[in-house]
């Protein structure tokens, strides 16, 4: 008999997503995510990000 690990379903679960196909146009999320994208100055990051 196969002995299984206990289901822990009160646990966080990762779902993969593409944001790109699934944030509709015309929402405020939209909005945001083209904002940030288009027209923040995110150089500061650069340093943490790119070592």
């Amino acid at each position: 008999m196969a002995n299984y690990k206990p289901d822990l379903s009160c646990q966080s679960k990762f779902i993969p997503i593409n944001f790109s196909q699934q944030i509709v146009p015309g929402t405020f999320e939209y909005a945001l995510a083209h904002i940030v994208d288009n027209h923040l100055d995110l150089s500061g990051f650069e340093q943490w990000y790119h070592k």
